[in-house]
C-alpha cells in the first residue's frame, strides 16, 4: 500500500503557473457557486411545494368549512322563512283581535244605549201604573161610587188612550227585554272566540321565542365553532413553516 505523501507534485501533475492556479481555483469558486445557486433553487422550490401543499391543505379544509357552513345558513334561513310565516300569522291575528275587539266596542256602546232606553221605557210604564192605580182609587172612592150608582160598585174601564199607551209600552219592555238577552248571549260568545284566540296568540308567541333562542344559541354555537377551526388551521400552518 502507497503511503500519502504531501509532495506538492504528487497533488498537482506538473508544475502550474500562479495564473494556472488562479485559473483552476476560479473554476473550483465557480462550480462551487453554482451548486450554492442549485442548492438555493432546490431548497426554494422544496419550500414552494411545502407551501403549496399547505394551501391545498387549507383550502380543501376550507372548502369543507365553508360547505358545512352553507348548509347551517341554508336551514337558518329555512327557519327564517318558517318564523317570518308564523310572524305574519301573529300579525293577521292581532289584526282580527283588533277587528273583533272594535266590534266587542260597538256591541258595549250599543247595549248601554238599550239599556238606557230600556230603563227609560221602566221608567215611563211604572210611573203609567202609578197614575192607573191612582185612577182606580179615586173611581173606587165613596163619592165616584155614589155618583156611579149604576156601576154597582165595579171598577171602571181604562180609557182606551191610556190602555193602548199601557199595552205598547208593555210589548216594548217584553222586545227590549229580548234584545238584551240576545245581545248578552252574542257579547258572552264574542268574548270566548276573543279569549281563544288571545289563548292562541299566546303558544304562537311562545313558539316564536323558542325559535329565536334556538337560532342564537346555534349562532354562537358556530361563530365559536369557526374561531377554534380559524386557530388549528393557524397552528397548523405555523407547525409546518
Amino acid at each position: 500500500m502507497k503511503e500519502p505523501t504531501n509532495n506538492l507534485d504528487d497533488i498537482v501533475p506538473g508544475r502550474l503557473t500562479s495564473a494556472e492556479l488562479r485559473a483552476m481555483a476560479l473554476r473550483q469558486q465557480q462550480q462551487i457557486d453554482s451548486q450554492h445557486q442549485l442548492l438555493a433553487t432546490k431548497e426554494q422550490r422544496l419550500r414552494f411545494l411545502k407551501s403549496q401543499e399547505v394551501r391545498n391543505a387549507v383550502a380543501s379544509a376550507e372548502g369543507e368549512r365553508l360547505r358545512r357552513l352553507r348548509e347551517r345558513v341554508e336551514a337558518q334561513e329555512s327557519k327564517l322563512r318558517r318564523l317570518r310565516a308564523l310572524r305574519g300569522q301573529v300579525d293577521l291575528q292581532k289584526t282580527y283581535n283588533v277587528t273583533l275587539s272594535n266590534d266587542l266596542d260597538s256591541i258595549r256602546a250599543l247595549f248601554s244605549e238599550k239599556e238606557k232606553e230600556l230603563s227609560l221605557a221602566v221608567a215611563k210604564v211604572e210611573a203609567l201604573t202609578r197614575q192607573l192605580e191612582e185612577l182606580k182609587r179615586d173611581r173606587r172612592c165613596p163619592i165616584n161610587l155614589l155618583t156611579t150608582g149604576n156601576n154597582n160598585g165595579s171598577a171602571q174601564p181604562l180609557p182606551p188612550q191610556a190602555s193602548r199607551e199601557l199595552e205598547k209600552l208593555r210589548r216594548e219592555l217584553v222586545y227590549r227585554n229580548q234584545l238584551s238577552l240576545q245581545q248578552d248571549a252574542r257579547l258572552h260568545l264574542q268574548r270566548e272566540a276573543l279569549q281563544q284566540r288571545q289563548a292562541e296568540l299566546r303558544s304562537v308567541d311562545q313558539r316564536i321565542y323558542e325559535l329565536q333562542t334556538r337560532l342564537q344559541r346555534k349562532k354562537a354555537t358556530n361563530i365559536q365553532n369557526n374561531a377554534q377551526n380559524q386557530n388549528q388551521l393557524h397552528a397548523q400552518q405555523q407547525q409546518q413553516q
